[in-house]
């Protein structure tokens, strides 16, 4: 039960963790979002050739934050779901044993005063009021589950007031300041709803190289113009042309909540947090140029980006180039994604 309960907590903390990476990452997108600013004034789309690109740095994309905190909350969601029945199942077997427990305590002590009571038949019988209250102490299964579930309510108490106290001294986030408590239980849509997406598809791509093949991913376009490629499992049925709901679910973890079983046999597996997912490859499209050749039923095209280099790579040169040749399902399509590539943000 305890085990449920900090993976719960470590989820939690760990939502905690994106909301404010989330938070920091607005705030600081918001506050340069003038005309003023050189980087938000030349967010612009894909070029067609690579005379027009002037590649730029310190490039921050406030979706992919907003996308970690949807799902590490989607997550504890989920996880409490179905970690609420293995609760209740707990929950009850701790009532029918303690109800066991008392029921052979009281059978204990009436034996044992039983005996003492024929030892000692020539002394006073000091024993008989204790006998008697053990003979009609209230027994029923009813009262002594209100008995066991009052003492867990007054334990729960107060190890949460312990945990209020311990946090007392941290520094509060905005959480929901000024936000009506009414309106309802607050609950995060999917990431592919927000509006800091221009458009999601299911793509292959395939990365230069002699030995490297074509790959199912979920490309996604953001409003700070980035390209993410996901790339998706191949234990999963995703093509390129599948929805984007379905591919993205492709890459969420199981959940796999504790039992019984598990916590006696040690064997819970530890699994990758949902707060966790990012992206294969992340493309800066002011940084970028297309290369497409418009012929027949051609879906295929090249994207070439230009990005700054840091550490030890600066020896060989301030920027270097890499390139993604990406896929559509028809040309149509492929036609539609490089419009949306060198759209104007």
């Amino acid at each position: 039960m305890f085990l449920v309960f900090t993976n719960v907590d470590t989820q939690s903390v760990v939502s905690c963790r994106f909301i404010d990476a989330y938070y920091k990452i607005a705030v600081k997108s918001l506050s340069g979002s003038s005309a003023s600013d050189p980087r938000r004034s030349q967010r612009k789309g894909a070029a067609d050739n690579s005379e027009e690109v002037s590649p730029i740095d310190d490039c921050r994309d406030v979706w992919l934050a907003e996308m970690r905190y949807r799902v590490a909350v989607a997550f504890v969601s989920a996880f409490w779901e179905k970690a609420s029945a293995e609760l209740s199942r707990l929950f009850t077997l701790l009532k029918e044993t303690e109800c066991q427990r008392r029921f052979r305590l009281r059978e204990l002590l009436i034996s044992m005063l039983q005996r003492k009571e024929r030892l000692f038949l020539g002394l006073p019988s000091v024993l008989t009021p204790v006998l008697q209250d053990l003979i009609n102490r209230p027994m029923d299964s009813a009262t002594i589950e209100d008995d066991v579930q009052t003492s867990i309510r007054i334990r729960a108490q107060s190890m949460k007031k312990a945990e209020l106290e311990a946090k007392k001294a941290k520094e509060p986030g905005p959480g929901l300041t000024g936000v009506n408590a009414e309106n309802g239980k607050f609950e995060l849509t999917s990431p592919l709803t927000s509006e800091l997406l221009c458009k999601a598809s299911v793509v292959e791509r395939k990365v230069a190289g002699v030995m490297s093949g074509w790959k199912t991913a979920l490309a996604v376009v953001t409003a700070d113009s980035f390209l993410h490629l996901f790339e998706c499992p191949s234990s999963h049925k995703v093509r390129c042309g599948s929805a984007p709901e379905v591919a993205f679910h492709a890459l969420m973890p199981p959940i796999e909540v504790p039992t019984q079983d598990t916590i006696k046999g040690n064997t819970q597996k530890t699994t990758k947090g949902w707060g966790d997912i990012a992206p294969s490859m992340s493309i800066v499209l002011p940084n970028s140029y297309i290369s497409y050749a418009d012929h027949n039923k051609n879906s295929v095209f090249e994207i070439t980006e230009m990005y700054f280099t840091h550490g030890a790579s600066k020896v060989f040169g301030k920027t270097s180039v890499r390139k993604v040749q990406l896929r559509t399902f028809t040309r149509d399509e492929t036609i539609d994604w490089i419009a949306i590539l060198k759209a104007q943000k």
